[in-house]
């Protein structure tokens, strides 16, 4: 028994030592998103960004009525309504 604690014991420093795999980070993410290059994504940006990463049918239902939205004039909330 406690030779498998001595073992652990060793082991346990190594396994600390060890690099987590390296993911994208949201600002990386968000640059590779931004095809303009002004600084902001819009909903197209993001919608053209996870097709060309997912494939074409990725969410298409709900990707075009976020697009829609995004591009709608206005929205029917009443801070958008002039004052009578």
């Amino acid at each position: 028994m406690t030779k498998y604690l001595f073992l652990l014991c060793c082991a346990f420093p190594l396994l600390a030592l060890a690099e987590p795999a390296a993911e994208p980070s949201v600002e990386s993410n968000i640059r590779e998103m931004d095809a303009d290059h002004d600084g902001q994504v819009s909903m197209t940006e993001i919608k053209l960004h996870l097709q060309k990463k997912f494939g074409k049918e990725y969410k298409s239902a709900l990707l075009d009525k976020l697009e829609a939205r995004a591009n709608a004039k206005s929205c029917g909330s009443s801070f958008t309504r002039p004052l009578p």
